[in-house]
């Protein structure tokens, strides 16, 4: 998952500089990649944070869950507005998701 999050930052990046040039071009920016880009650096640090916390705490694996749903959903969202780098954003989160779906649940401690 750290993998994941080091990559997804990789493709914030290309797509704040794709919206860069397409501004600089006069092309507008569809509202909905402008909310992608703001939440893309939230869903970073939560793929982080559950990556850290995932072989120690039971509540990582929901949380690792969530999170890659909603990447994959912000991904597609991207895709379909012309920013198909995120193509990449979709196929790591459901190789994650099912890494993390399959995988046998740690006991909690006491």
């Amino acid at each position: 998952m750290f993998g994941q999050a080091v990559a997804s930052l990789g493709i914030w990046i290309v797509q704040l500089l794709t919206i860069g040039v397409r501004l600089d071009h006069g092309q507008d920016v569809p509202v909905p990649v402008w909310l992608v880009i703001v939440l893309n650096p939230v869903i970073v640090v939560l793929v982080a944070l559950a990556a850290a916390a995932l072989p120690r705490r039971p509540w990582a694996r929901g949380l690792a869950l969530f999170v890659e749903v909603v990447a994959a959903l912000g991904s597609l969202v991207s895709v379909l507005t012309g920013y198909y780098q995120a193509v990449i954003a979709i196929l790591l989160a459901i190789g994650v998701l099912w890494l993390v779906s399959t995988s046998t649940p740690r006991p909690a401690r006491a």
